[in-house]
């Protein structure tokens, strides 16, 4: 028998046992996350950036999908239930203590979004809406008080308070409006005892009252101004921003001391914020630009200014080397050749 005889055998048995430790009897089974464009269905299918890297790398390989939050994913990657994880999974300084990532295979960070306030038209109505809304109650104590100013009036002072209800509520009515704005024309004054005592009240009220009006409408124009100004991350401790569970941009904003609302999901979040319940959402930049190109256009931006920098990579089990020394080799060849590349831009230029 030939030395060549003899190895090929001891080869065959090598490379057998060296896939059989890293992948095991049975097919990989891979977390899922949907995370478009990273890992989205489309008819039933899934497909994104991750999906056709994954099946590129391992093409000749069975594998089976178990769809999973990303709490879920991370958690039983780290308990060796599955090999790793499908989605927009970033290296964080939490998570790398107690899983190992592959060699990054997009750059990319967190960014703020906001609602978007370009349409004066709707601006100018929420005003008209706010100050109605304030001037409603005063038109009703305008009414009480001129009624109640008729009513003593309109035995002694008929001239000036017609007896007729119509005409005397309507004198009434003048009178207290003139009288709360301090303009006093003179035209109309209270003769008797009770009315002139409730002359000096409702002046004095008047002075109050208009000044509190005056605030109120201010302040909510200025507090809607405030709302759509976030223009760093300074801001955000000004802000009801939202976050969705599990995520990076939790661990983000809890290193930063920022308040937070957490929501289930990134498409909840987006609905919050659309419906004014937050005003800024903090996630990755390409998933909340692609949910915002498909759900909120025109509705919802994305500002220009990154948080940091983040790195996607394959979650893997700290005991699996097999898996995460074939997924780094091959990532590194799919950069070097231009091949990841073309797989992102497939996706991110649509």
């Amino acid at each position: 028998m030939t030395i060549k005889s003899k190895i090929l055998p001891l080869l065959c048995i090598y490379f057998a046992s060296f896939f059989t430790s890293a992948f095991g009897d049975k097919p990989l089974v891979i977390g899922i996350k949907e995370a478009p464009p990273f890992v989205f269905k489309d008819k039933g299918e899934l497909k994104g950036i991750t999906i056709d890297l994954w099946k590129t790398i391992f093409s000749k390989e069975e594998f089976t999908t178990k769809e999973l939050t990303l709490e879920e994913l991370l958690v039983q990657i780290k308990e060796d239930r599955i090999q790793t994880g499908l989605g927009a999974i970033s290296i964080t300084r939490d998570r790398e203590t107690y899983l190992n990532f592959s060699t990054p295979y997009y750059e990319s960070g967190l960014a703020i979004a906001t609602k978007l306030n370009s349409a004066p038209l709707f601006y100018y109505l929420q005003v008209i809406k706010k100050i109605v809304g304030a001037l409603i109650p005063w038109i009703f104590l305008l009414f009480i008080v001129g009624l109640f100013i008729w009513l003593v009036e309109r035995t002694k002072n008929a001239d000036q308070f017609h007896k007729p209800i119509k005409q005397g509520i309507v004198a009434g009515i003048w009178w207290a409006c003139v009288t709360m704005t301090t303009v006093g024309y003179g035209d109309k004054t209270p003769k008797s005892f009770i009315g002139r005592l409730a002359a000096i009240i409702w002046m004095f009220s008047g002075i109050i009252l208009i000044s509190s009006l005056t605030a109120t409408i201010t302040t909510s124009l200025t507090v809607d101004r405030l709302q759509s100004s976030v223009q760093s991350i300074a801001d955000l401790e000004k802000r009801k921003t939202g976050v969705a569970r599990g995520t990076s941009a939790v661990e983000f904003m809890e290193e930063r001391g920022l308040g937070k609302i957490e929501f289930e999901s990134l498409e909840m979040g987006m609905d919050a914020l659309n419906g004014g319940e937050i005003h800024a959402f903090v996630h990755d930049k390409p998933i909340m630009k692609h949910l915002i190109s498909k759900q909120f256009a025109g509705s919802i931006e994305v500002l220009n200014l990154p948080l940091n920098k983040e790195l996607y990579a394959f979650p893997v089990n700290e005991n699996n080397a097999a898996l995460l020394e074939k997924l780094n080799r091959k990532i590194v060849e799919m950069i070097e050749s231009g091949e990841m590349s073309k797989i992102i831009n497939k996706y991110l230029l649509k």
